[in-house]
């Protein structure tokens, strides 16, 4: 069971880590598995959010904080129908937060 701050889980990248098991399919209690095709087309969209997020700080319309922020609770919201999308959007947003 996730950790609750308010009855909100807790921002998603709080615990990166057991997102990324989630993610990856290590959860015994999900058993979500993505090939490697699966991966590429995570990894490859996670980079052109980054490359959007990037272009927006650029241009001084959105600060990539911020856009870490937003897609985090747009992750959370997606959790609700999709627990794996969910998880994917938050890793993401965790990543950014985090300026990798």
């Amino acid at each position: 069971m996730d950790a609750m701050i308010s009855g909100w889980r807790n921002p998603p990248w709080a615990d990166l880590a057991r997102v990324l098991r989630r993610w990856l399919g290590a959860s015994p209690a999900r058993h979500v598995r993505f090939s490697e095709a699966d991966r590429a087309v995570i990894t490859a969209q996670g980079k052109a959010l980054m490359l959007l997020a990037t272009m927006l700080h650029a241009r001084g319309v959105m600060d990539m904080e911020e856009f870490a922020g937003t897609l985090a609770v747009f992750s959370v919201v997606v959790a609700e129908d999709n627990a794996a999308e969910g998880d994917i959007l938050a890793v993401w947003a965790g990543l950014m937060k985090d300026g990798r």
